[in-house]
């Protein structure tokens, strides 16, 4: 699994995109070779270096014959569709577009199959959503995280006129995306239609940078100098699932005077009424007293009842109680087939890796005991078959 993660600092154009990507290790054959497969008029490809303020990047843009003209949505959609593209990038490609156009068609008040691209709808346009689609099939992107994205301010000179920025498209787009917008101080578009719809439509999330481990980067040049440097940054990385973590209360009492078998008793009242854990440990009080701490975890939702049951079913006075914090691995219940029988397997997982599988010690003392053989064997092959069994690493947290 292949996260990409796009830091819009100066917003992000399609050509942004592209030259992000090819940044950060993007073919560029395999890409022109698959846009060479669209119907359209002779475009060239420049790429090269420049810096933007102090960061190299990569700016690249295509040049094409019929810069300018107008093509109708339904005749972008034909293109794209007979394309000999891979399904998926067909498919991905013409959603974008079709975004584009229910965006515009809002706007305007016109049906989306009467939609006419002026800006967006340059045949450049299209191969920076198709590019876009390529890209994320050659790089394995299977997960997007937008930061958010600073559309710049002002006024754009459109064929429409003049329009404030960020463009009434763009924001439609934005709207209902879950995108995070800001403005800025720089008087310039920042976000175009076609960066906004590449990434919300393939944003699964919004927000900082996910826990992963980086592997490539890039920064996509704008064709504007600014008081900002005007790059979209990519990072590339495989995801690191961040340890697990949440609160639960410790409800703890000291007895001197209860009749120890109880306690067993008492420990299996409490977990049947909700406690996470129920432990005992030997502790001297006053006047030299052996006794016996009693101590249970439990959710928020379960207090109330483990307190009352301690209260009710021990010789105890009283009970403290504090919250406390809980880090955890990542884990996964799966059963797995022995040469004894099905046991039950808890795999945990730690920065994404397996770390081990451990068995279920009251499946293995049953199996034992209807077999006559030692635990220890029925636990062992357990716990072999389970890390054999058990997904390299984890699910999204359960």
């Amino acid at each position: 699994m292949t996260t990409a993660y796009f830091d819009c600092l100066a917003g992000a154009s399609g050509n942004m995109i592209l030259g992000a990507l090819l940044d950060a290790g993007l073919d560029k054959t395999r890409l022109l070779a698959e846009l060479r497969k669209l119907d359209l008029p002779p475009w060239e490809f420049r790429d090269e270096r420049v810096h933007r303020g102090l960061i190299n990047a990569r700016l690249v843009d295509f040049e094409i014959e019929d810069r300018g003209h107008h093509h109708a949505y339904t005749d972008i959609d034909a293109r794209i569709a007979a394309a000999d593209l891979k399904p998926r990038v067909r498919d991905e490609a013409r959603q974008v577009f079709r975004r584009l156009a229910e965006a515009e068609a809002h706007v305007h008040g016109t049906p989306v199959h009467e939609v006419e691209f002026h800006e967006v709808g340059a045949a450049d346009s299209v191969l920076d959503v198709v590019g876009a689609a390529v890209a994320f099939d050659l790089l394995g992107i299977d997960h997007v995280v937008v930061s958010p994205i600073n559309t710049g301010s002002g006024w754009v000179e459109t064929a429409h006129g003049r329009l404030p920025v960020p463009a009434p498209a763009t924001t439609q787009l934005l709207a209902g995306s879950g995108a995070v917008a800001y403005g800025s101080d720089v008087k310039f578009e920042l976000l175009t239609p076609t960066g906004a719809a590449v990434l919300t439509h393939a944003a699964d999330a919004h927000g900082p940078l996910p826990s992963m481990r980086v592997l490539q980067t890039g920064y996509g040049a704008g064709t504007a100098r600014l008081s900002i440097p005007n790059v979209l940054r990519v990072t590339l990385g495989q995801p690191v699932a961040p340890h697990q973590a949440d609160t639960a209360i410790v409800i703890e009492t000291n007895i001197d005077d209860m009749n120890p078998e109880a306690y067993e008793y008492v420990s299996a009242r409490l977990f049947a009424a909700g406690a996470l854990d129920v432990w005992t440990v030997p502790i001297v009080m006053k006047g030299g007293r052996p006794a016996t701490q009693l101590c249970a975890l439990g959710s928020n939702d379960a207090v109330d009842a483990l307190i009352d049951l301690i209260l009710t079913e021990t010789t105890t006075l009283g009970v403290r109680t504090y919250q406390v914090r809980r880090t955890k691995l990542q884990r996964r219940s799966l059963k797995v087939t022995t040469q004894y029988g099905q046991v039950r397997v808890k795999a945990s997982y730690l920065h994404g890796a397996l770390r081990d599988a451990a068995p279920e010690a009251s499946d293995c003392r049953r199996i034992a005991a209807e077999r006559g053989v030692p635990w220890r064997d029925v636990y062992d092959a357990a716990r072999s078959a389970g890390r054999a069994a058990a997904p390299p690493s984890p699910d999204p947290a359960e």
